[in-house]
């Protein structure tokens, strides 16, 4: 099966369960965006509702990154939870037209008619990130998944936290074998200075 794309005259009102698997070139992914072994695994479930759909569900897929202390690469294995929220663009309201009574009578009486004609209705929070516009009348889960994956993807990955890195004199790898280089001298932020007006 592939990535679901339903109509939303196509989803019941009991709602719709998708189980399939995404290739990474179905979402737009780039590798700059993030390396993906295989196929991703989604499984969602989309419930309709009067000005769009809801859609929650699971992105599990294996993962390839390079850490930022070793520069090995290694794999990871992700599951994403996600939810979102599809809601049609509403058109803003027409304005009435004045009516041609006394300004200070009509003007008290439209506003009493529009207070009792449009009652306050109920707001659900919707978090600015899970809100997605509908265009149209299908929808296309591609871009929020994918913008999905950019946000987890971390901005300094480590294959293991413990992880010791590479020795910064020779450049042997730490977690292979210690190499017996002196540590690093912690120097100041002036002691490159000095040791160049030194030469």
């Amino acid at each position: 099966m592939a990535l679901p794309n339903p109509h939303l005259a196509e989803i019941p009102a009991e709602g719709l369960h998708a189980v399939c698997e995404v290739q990474p070139e179905e979402l737009g992914l780039e590798a700059e965006d993030a390396r993906v072994e295989g196929a991703l695994t989604l499984s969602a479930d989309i419930a309709p509702f009067e000005q769009g759909a809801h859609v929650t569900g699971v992105l599990g897929g294996t993962f390839l990154r390079q850490c930022v202390r070793c520069l090995a690469e290694f794999k990871e294995s992700v599951e994403l939870p996600f939810t979102a929220e599809y809601r049609r663009e509403t058109p803003p309201p027409r304005r009435q037209p004045q009516s041609s009574r006394a300004p200070g009578r009509a003007g008290r009486e439209g506003i009493e008619s529009r207070d009792a004609a449009e009652p306050d209705e109920p707001e659900v929070e919707v978090e600015a990130d899970d809100l997605h516009p509908l265009v149209g009348d299908r929808l296309d889960l591609a871009e929020m998944l994918r913008e999905q994956i950019i946000l987890a993807t971390p901005m300094q990955p480590l294959c293991r936290e413990s992880c010791l890195g590479l020795c910064p004199v020779c450049g042997q790898d730490r977690n292979e074998r210690q190499c017996g280089c002196p540590e690093e001298r912690q120097d100041g932020p002036f002691a490159i200075l000095k040791r160049l007006q030194g030469k």
